[in-house]
This record gives structure tokens, sequence and C-alpha cells, in this order.
């Protein structure tokens, strides 16, 4: 009878619903993107195959560092700036705490409020749209609840008359404005313009005792000239400018917005903090790379709050030396478990 229904079948397409058909592998058995074979060495996985992160092949050039105290998330961060440079990308790092192993490797410094940056000159932006986002973010920084239109107002101002004496003569009527006007006019002045500033290598800080909200602004300021600035060169898969962005959490709502661009604009800032939920839970959704380093179990259990990863991904950065890491990249199913090769001077 058998030998029957395989004539019978010999020779006919059958066709079955997948749900009729015992599974024979895990659904979680995803073809993994191929591995990258070029870019920025991180070091070898668990099964001694080197990892490379390479941008711009991800769908979002933008990243993120996490990481406990003492893990080394700033010693991988100078690795990747020697790594970029090996490969002829530039280079930023924009520290609130001026970290002098970063300092070192740059020739140029800026310190806010002792260098000025002309924060009016702003190309790439239309001046209401970009003093609409100045707006936005001078509202949530300075606590400005529903002052985002009178904001963008009165920057347009300032840009179309090339100067901050529109904000002056309001801040003269509320202390609030006012200190927002000492705030700018601190970091803004006759300074190098974002179009010199983003073709070089450079550190940027601050002195020490900065209010946390001039902090911020002065860092949101000059994210978003170079956004505009970069936007204005056109779309382009090529990565030309890594950014290094310590304690990012301040700027959680922005990195949100960026995060959310689809096109490439050449840059990709990689935003470096300790806790997982001092950020908006999307922009680890966003990203397009994840590293994160060792912790204790609090902080672990943070990560698998954000991502599904097994009990031997999880042991992987439990309480793990220095130099343990996850590597999750925007399209791969699974992170990978790798062993940080970092370069010698990133440790000096």
């Amino acid at each position: 009878m058998m030998k029957g229904v395989k004539r019978v079948l010999e020779g006919r397409r059958l066709l079955v619903l997948a749900g009729d058909v015992m599974p024979l592998v895990s659904p979680l058995s995803v073809i993994a993107p191929s591995e990258d074979t070029s870019g920025l060495f991180l070091g070898e996985d668990d099964r001694g195959r080197r990892i490379f992160l390479n941008p711009e092949r991800l769908p979002n050039m933008h990243g993120v560092i996490v990481g406990s105290t003492g893990v080394g998330k700033s010693t991988l961060a100078r690795h990747l700036i020697l790594e970029a440079r090996q490969l002829g990308i530039r280079s930023w790092v924009i520290d609130p705490h001026g970290e002098e192993a970063y300092a070192r490797l740059f020739h140029k410094t800026v310190v806010f409020t002792k260098d000025k940056v002309d924060v009016l000159h702003a190309p790439g932006w239309d001046a209401l749209e970009y003093a609409s986002e100045l707006g936005r973010y001078v509202e949530r920084i300075y606590g400005f609840r529903g002052a985002r239109n009178m904001i963008r107002n009165v920057i347009a101002s300032c840009i179309r008359h090339g100067g901050l004496e529109p904000l002056r003569e309001l801040s003269d009527l509320d202390p609030d404005i006012k200190r927002l006007y000492d705030d700018l006019t601190s970091i803004h002045g006759e300074g190098e313009k974002i179009e010199e500033l983003a073709r070089r290598n450079a550190y940027f800080t601050l002195p020490l005792m900065t209010s946390r909200e001039l902090a911020a602004l002065a860092i949101q300021v000059l994210l978003l000239l170079l956004q505009g600035f970069m936007r204005s060169q056109g779309a382009r898969h090529r990565l030309e400018l890594l950014i290094i962005l310590e304690e990012a959490h301040v700027l959680s709502p922005y990195l949100l917005s960026l995060f959310k661009e689809v096109r490439k604009w050449g840059y990709s800032i990689v935003a470096v903090s300790q806790l997982p939920r001092e950020f908006d839970p999307r922009i680890f959704q966003l990203a397009g790379f994840v590293l994160a380093l060792s912790g204790p179990e609090s902080y672990v259990r943070d990560i698998e709050a954000i991502f599904f990863v097994t009990g031997d991904e999880r042991d992987h950065i439990l309480y793990s030396p220095r130099g343990t890491a996850l590597f999750f990249r925007q399209g791969d199913p699974r992170p990978r478990k790798i062993f940080l090769k970092l370069r010698a001077e990133a440790f000096s």
C-alpha cells in the first residue's frame, strides 16, 4: 500500500502550511548577518573569531556603551578613537568632566566658557527650525514649562540680528530668562565656526564646578550645530566623524530624536553612560549597536529588561572582569559574547 501512495505522490508538488509541520529548529534560529571583517576592531568572541564594529554597515550609525563604574567604558571609547584614526576617521570627545586621558589624545581642546563657539551660525538649519529645536531642549534643561514658543521666537530674532541683544532685553524682565542669557553669553562669541570644528579632531570639555544646566546647554548647542552642518553636506554612508559623548544620559531626549533619523549623515555618536535605566528605553531599540560591559546583578537586570539574553549571555557580563562585553547589533538576533582586545595607548 505504501508503495502505491509513494507512486501517487511522486512527481507531484506538495505544499504544506508551516504550522502543520513539526518544527525541527528553534524559532530563534534566524540567519544572522554576516560577520564584519573590517571596521573598528573590538576583540574576539567566545569562539575565537575577530569581531569588528562597522557603523557604515548598520541601519543606524549611532550607538551606546553602558557599564558600571570602573569596568573600562572610557578606555573602550579611547580605543574606538584610536581605531578610527587608523582608518582616517576624525573624532570628537565631548566630556563634561575633563578626563586627562582623553585630552592627551588631542591637539585641539575647546573649553566651553573659555573658548567661544558661534551658536548663532547654524549652517544646514532654517533659522526658525534651529530656534525651535533649541527652544525645545532649553525648555527641558531649565524647566521653562510652556515657554518653548517664546524661546523659539527670541532665539530666531537673535539669529536675524546676529547677536544676543533680543534675549538680553527680555532677560531684564525675567530672572529665569536672565539665567539662560548669562549661560548663552558664556559660550557664544567670535570663536570657531561649526564647519571648522567638524573638519578636525577635537576634545570638548567644561571648567570644574560648571552647573548642570550650562553643561547640558553647551553640549546641546554643539550637537545641534553639528547635526545641521552634517545634513548640509548631504546623505552619505561613509563614516567621517566619530563622536564620544560622555555622561550622555543628560541628553537622552535629544539622542532619542537623533537616533530616529533614518538617513545617514556621515557621523556616529557613541553615547556613554553607566546605567541603562538612565536612557529612554527606545534609544536601545533604535541604536545601531550597543556594547554592554560587565556589572553587578542590578545592572545586568537592567540589560535583561531591555534585551532578550540567555543565561549564558547573562553570566558573561555578571560580575565579570574588565574586558568582557555583550555586543548587540541592530538586525542581529543574538548578541556576541566578546573579550575586548584594546590598544595599549587607550589605557594611558
